[in-house]
């Protein structure tokens, strides 16, 4: 063959530096389990398991990391704008955003503190009469067992009564001062470990994720994206929207109890706010500002017992906020849901409330969502092609 009909040279190719795959034509016998598709996805979903399992047994280590990387994680994109708008390094603009963020914690205390103090030592002080009035009534209704009567007596004339049994003993008495001492610690830490963490992974944030990305197959990175998308508009809707529903719906709750003198109104309705991070939880600020309205009518200098004041009112105050909430600001506000039926949400907050107490409810829904993303765009699909392959 001459020279002018030499075939072209072959480009070169880098090196093979990763083990060849498995040959399927290779006998089943002579295969390592690792070779095997069902035992790697099987160790696979074991490493995943024991991986959560000790993050669950060290979770006293690890909330506040978590915590701080899902602080980062929200704030990302206001600190990404600001770095971009104003050409300031990034560990500047995150220094600054922390501090404005402890200048309005602080400024906020020092301008409630006194509403909160004195709304708080109003309720000590009638908490007694509201029980006395309370057992008065269930007596009428049925007699109380004569230990749960003494309890509230020696409540009513001794509240630190209660505490007694804890000091009972020297070793018990330690035992207490050892658990004051500890969660003391853990909240000193908690206060110093929070903006630490959260200044560093605010601060290589988008370097954590390019990092992150580098070791996705690049035949996957188009499907990791978008389900890293899906989830991202998930997530970012339920805190970054959910927070600002609350926030707005904590303010309305209050200035409507205001209106309407239920006592305790502000306490009451930043409460009932806060609880609308939780879909269906916050009902619970309705029938206590009933109560609460109910009580203070009887034990008030000039009694106003009518059931317009301390019914009606209170309840349409509520209901009106309630359907502000979900006819306007929900719809307005928070245009990405999760997605989850009625019934899916309270199982899911069940079991987040049970696994992981007010964290568990919290981080439940945007947790399930995941999963369920994950589940739609990676499981199901498999799932469907086996079923129609056999």
């Amino acid at each position: 063959m001459s020279p002018a009909q030499s075939p072209p040279a072959e480009p070169m190719t880098r090196p093979q530096l990763t083990r060849p795959p498995s040959d399927p034509s290779k006998p089943m016998v002579e295969r390592h389990l690792w070779e095997m598709t069902a035992v790697r996805d099987l160790l696979w979903l074991a490493s995943v398991v024991v991986l959560a399992w000790g993050v669950y047994a060290l979770r006293g280590i690890f909330i506040p990391i978590f915590i701080a990387l899902v602080l980062a994680y929200l704030a990302n994109p206001a600190i990404r704008f600001t770095e971009r708008t104003w050409a300031w390094p990034r560990p500047l603009t995150v220094s600054l955003f922390i501090l404005f963020i402890v200048a309005a914690t602080v400024g906020t205390i020092a301008g409630l503190g006194p509403l909160v103090t004195d709304q708080v030592q109003t309720l000590i002080r009638k908490s007694p009469m509201y029980a006395d009035w309370l057992m008065h009534q269930f007596s009428r209704i049925g007699p109380l067992s004569g230990s749960v009567q003494s309890l509230l007596r020696e409540t009513l004339e001794d509240p630190m009564s209660l505490f007694q049994p804890l000091f009972a003993g020297t070793g018990q008495a330690f035992g207490l001062l050892g658990v004051m001492l500890g969660v003391t610690m853990d909240a000193a830490l908690l206060v110093f470990l929070l903006p630490l963490y959260f200044f560093f992974f605010a601060w290589h944030f988008d370097r954590m994720l390019f990092t992150l990305a580098r070791f996705v197959p690049v035949s996957r990175r188009t499907q990791v994206a978008h389900i890293l998308q899906r989830m991202d508009t998930s997530v970012s809707g339920f805190f970054r929207e959910r927070l600002l529903i609350a926030l707005i719906s904590g303010i309305l709750y209050a200035g409507a109890w205001a209106w309407t003198g239920v006592p305790y109104w502000f306490l009451l309705g930043i409460g009932t706010g806060i609880l609308t991070l939780v879909p269906y939880i916050s009902v619970i600020g309705w029938p206590l500002a009933l109560l609460l309205k109910y009580l203070d009518s009887l034990t008030a200098s000039s009694p106003d017992g009518t059931w317009v004041s301390i019914v009606l009112w209170p309840s349409v105050a509520y209901l009106i906020v309630q359907f502000v909430e979900s006819w306007v600001l929900t719809p307005w506000i928070q245009r990405r849901s999760s997605d989850m039926s009625a019934v899916t949400l309270v199982m899911v907050l069940f079991i987040g409330g049970g696994i992981g107490g007010l964290l568990g409810l919290i981080f439940a829904i945007p947790l399930a969502a995941c999963i369920k993303i994950v589940l739609e765009e990676a499981v199901w699909p498999r799932w469907r092609r086996w079923a129609v392959e056999h």
